[in-house]
């Protein structure tokens, strides 16, 4: 048997429950994967709540989660470029959290990524939604060599990993706003912290004009800023669909987008700090506490045996 966390209604962390599942066969172009970690996103209590009900409805009982690691444990039929044993990033369609997954290997349904061997089962299973998103985001808005980027909400796990993805495209100043306590992980990064809140267009004030402005965070203040600060349009990009209009776009993830983003990465130093560990079983306590926010970092789940 194999545990999953499902849910068979839409609604708060309450309604998920532990449920023990047959290990699923790989059918036609699809292999089992035994998650080693899986990583948990503001999205997957989004799908749970059933604020994407409209565009991702989902069959009962649904399971959240939309990024994991693990190994490839059975191979089906016609499967080509996948054998057991390999180390795979799945990414996609939600229902990650789970021990035990089926998962199509077609190219178009773009689900799986060889594991870079440079990187943990944790690493590997918080990249695709933080360090992928960051990448398009940066994509869209033109980063450049030698540019100045201001980043909003720098300490989440998309704002993290936007910090050092835009150092690796050359820019020469990445400003990033935080609360306080996290100012100092951001100097680690090689980034400038700048505390939200009253007064930030004073703080910012100190620093060059930005020549692109990347909102991790939405809400009123890092929209006006963006606004302000960077005159083009198409130099601006939230990633909250709320926070988003003709002013601020909303972030355009690029196709094939986690495996541009392993290439940028390559062997140069990247990591997303890991701030929470918690057994599946205990994937509603995860869940509550990134629905509640400030985390600064990631949260993961450890399948265990």
């Amino acid at each position: 048997m194999s545990t999953a966390v499902l849910f068979h209604r839409y609604g708060t962390v309450d309604e998920l429950y532990a449920a023990d599942l047959p290990v699923p066969s790989p059918g036609p172009g699809e292999v089992v994967v035994r998650y080693e970690a899986i990583g948990v996103n503001p999205v997957d209590w989004k799908i749970l709540r059933g604020d994407l009900a409209d565009r991702l409805p989902l069959p009962f009982p649904a399971g959240p989660g939309v990024e994991a690691a693990g190994t490839v444990v059975a191979v089906g039929p016609d499967v080509r470029g996948h054998r057991e044993g390999d180390a795979v990033i799945r990414h996609g369609r939600p229902g990650t959290y789970r021990v035990h997954e089926a998962v199509s290997t077609l190219p178009e349904a773009d689900e799986l990524t060889p594991m870079p061997d440079r990187f943990s089962f944790e690493q590997a299973a918080v990249l695709p939604v933080a360090a992928g998103t960051a990448y398009s985001a940066l994509r869209q808005v033109g980063l450049a060599a030698g540019e100045r980027l201001l980043v909003h909400g720098a300490s989440g796990g998309v704002g993290l990993a936007t910090v050092q993805l835009a150092f690796l495209l050359g820019a020469a100043e990445v400003i990033g706003t935080a609360s306080a306590r996290h100012h100092d992980l951001l100097r680690s990064l090689g980034a400038q912290p700048v505390e939200y809140g009253e007064g930030l267009d004073d703080r910012l004030a100190a620093f060059g004009t930005p020549d692109a402005s990347v909102d991790c965070a939405g809400g009123p203040q890092p929209y006006a800023t963006a606004v302000r600060l960077v005159g083009d349009p198409a130099r601006r990009v939230t990633i909250v669909p709320e926070s988003s209009d003709a002013e601020v776009p909303l972030v355009e993830h690029v196709p094939k987008e986690l495996p541009a983003t392993l290439r940028l990465i390559g062997d140069h130093p990247f990591e997303l700090p890991v701030t929470g560990r918690y057994p599946l079983t205990e994937a509603a306590e995860a869940l509550a506490l990134s629905q509640k926010g400030g985390v600064g970092g990631k949260l993961v789940l450890l399948p265990g045996d």
